[in-house]
C-alpha cells in the first residue's frame, strides 16, 4: 500500500487560502447586487472559519488547553451560522429550524467541554466532535437530497452532502478501531479519506451556496418574466405563449376548446372611490376565486389593467357557458378587507370546435367584441360571440 502523508500546516494553509477565496470570491460576487442577510450570514460563516484556522496555526504558541475549546464554540458556531445562510437559501428556514440549531449548538458545546474535561482520551474527543459536525449538515442534506421536488443541482448537492456524512462517520467509528486514527494527522489512507471529506465540505458549501444563489436569481427573473407581479397569475405575454401552444396541441388533437375575455365592471369607479389600494385588493380578490374555479389544465392570465382572459381546456358551447357563468357569479359577494365590497364581471366568449385551427389574435378580437355587446347589455352577463370563425 502507497503511504500517503499529510504534513499538518500545509492542510492548515490550504484550508486558510480556500476559506480566504472563499470570503473574496463571494464579496466580489454580490459587490454589485443589493446586500442580503443570506450572504452576510454565509460571510460570517467562512470568516469564523478562517479565525479557528488561524488558532490551529498557532496551537503550539498558544497551548492546546486554550485553543481545543475555543474551537469547539468557534465550530460550532460557524457550523450554525452557515447552515443558517443554507436554509434560507433554499427557503426551509423557519423558528423550529432556528431553535433546533440553537439547542444543537448549546448541548454540542456543553457536551464536548465537559468531555474534554473529563475523559484525557483524545480518540472520544475526536469521535465527538466530528459526530457533532454531522448533526449540523443532516439537515441540509435532508432539505437537498430527500424532501420534496428538487432541481438536478440539488439533488447532486444532496448527493455529495450524504458522501461527506458517511465520510464523518467513518472516521468517528475507525478512530475507536483504529491506532493510526487516534492522531489527527496520523499517515494513513483513513486520513487522507478523512481530509478529503473536510474538503469536499468547505468548498461544496462554497460552490453550493453561489450556484444556489444563482439559480434562485434565475428562477426569480423567471416568474417576474412570467408572472403577473400584482396578482400572481400569468402576465399577457406568457399567456400568450402558453395559449398559442395549448391551442396547436388541441387542434392535432381534435379537442375543443373556449376563450373567454372578462373585463370587471366599473373598476375605475373602485379605484376613484376607495384608492389605488383598495383598487389592488379587488384585482387580488378576483384573480384568486376566478383561479379556484379553473381546472389545472385551464390557463388564466392578466392581458392588463381589470381585463383578464381564459382559455378552457377541452371545453364546448355547453360546458364553456357553464362554467363562464360560475366566474360571473363567484365575485358577486366580494369582502375586502373585511367589508362587503360586491363587484361584477363582463365577459365575451367563443368556442373552437374539435379540429378548427383559428388564431389566438382572431379568438381575441372575436371575444373582445362580444366583451363589449355585454357592457352595451347592462354588464354583469355573459355574451357569446356566434360569428363563423372560418370567415374571420
Amino acid at each position: 500500500m502507497i503511504a500517503v502523508h499529510l504534513d499538518l500546516n500545509t492542510l492548515l494553509v490550504c484550508l486558510f487560502f480556500g476559506n480566504l477565496f472563499t470570503v473574496l470570491l463571494v464579496i466580489a460576487y454580490r459587490s454589485r447586487q443589493s446586500k442580503d442577510r443570506t450572504t452576510g450570514l454565509f460571510v460570517t460563516a467562512k470568516l469564523l472559519q478562517l479565525v479557528i484556522v488561524l488558532i490551529l496555526m498557532q496551537e503550539d504558541f498558544l497551548g492546546l488547553r486554550f485553543t481545543l475549546p475555543l474551537n469547539v464554540l468557534l465550530s460550532l458556531a460557524a457550523g450554525t451560522v452557515e447552515a443558517f445562510s443554507l436554509l434560507k437559501l433554499l427557503g426551509a428556514y423557519s423558528g423550529r429550524v432556528r431553535t433546533y440549531y440553537f439547542s444543537l449548538a448549546g448541548l454540542s458545546a456543553l457536551s464536548l467541554l465537559l468531555i474534554y474535561i473529563l475523559y484525557p482520551d483524545k480518540p472520544l474527543h475526536i469521535a465527538s466532535a466530528t459526530l457533532s459536525g454531522v448533526l449540523f449538515i443532516v439537515y441540509p442534506a435532508y432539505i437537498l437530497g430527500i424532501k420534496g421536488k428538487k432541481t438536478p443541482l440539488q439533488e447532486m448537492m444532496g448527493l455529495l452532502y450524504g458522501i461527506v456524512i458517511l465520510t464523518l462517520l467513518g472516521r468517528a467509528a475507525l478512530t475507536f478501531y483504529t491506532p493510526a486514527a487516534r492522531n489527527s494527522f496520523a499517515p494513513e489512507i483513513l486520513q487522507t479519506l478523512y481530509y478529503i471529506g473536510l474538503y469536499l465540505l468547505m468548498f461544496l458549501g462554497t460552490s453550493g451556496f453561489m450556484l444556489l444563489s444563482r439559480e434562485q436569481s434565475y428562477a426569480e427573473l423567471e416568474r417576474v418574466a412570467t408572472f403577473d407581479e400584482l396578482t400572481g397569475i400569468l402576465n399577457r405575454r406568457s399567456f400568450v405563449q402558453r395559449a398559442r401552444s395549448k391551442i396547436a396541441d388541441l387542434a392535432k388533437g381534435n379537442i375543443p376548446f373556449s376563450f373567454l375575455l372578462l373585463d370587471i365592471d366599473h373598476f375605475k369607479n373602485v379605484n376613484d372611490t376607495y384608492g389605488h389600494d383598495t383598487g389592488d385588493k379587488v384585482l387580488g380578490d378576483f384573480s384568486r376565486k376566478i383561479q379556484g374555479q379553473l381546472g389545472d389544465s385551464d390557463l388564466f392570465g392578466r392581458f392588463g389593467g381589470e381585463e383578464f382572459a381564459v382559455l378552457l381546456h377541452c371545453s364546448d358551447e355547453e360546458t364553456s357557458g357553464r362554467t363562464a357563468e360560475q366566474l360571473r357569479r363567484c365575485v358577486l359577494d366580494a369582502v375586502i378587507d373585511g367589508i362587503p365590497m360586491p363587484y361584477t364581471v363582463s365577459i365575451g366568449i367563443i368556442t373552437v370546435h374539435s379540429g378548427e385551427r383559428v388564431p389566438l389574435n382572431t379568438l381575441y378580437r372575436l371575444s373582445d367584441t362580444a366583451l363589449y355587446q355585454a357592457k352595451q347589455q347592462g354588464r354583469n352577463r355573459v355574451v357569446r360571440s356566434r360569428e363563423t370563425l372560418g370567415s374571420s
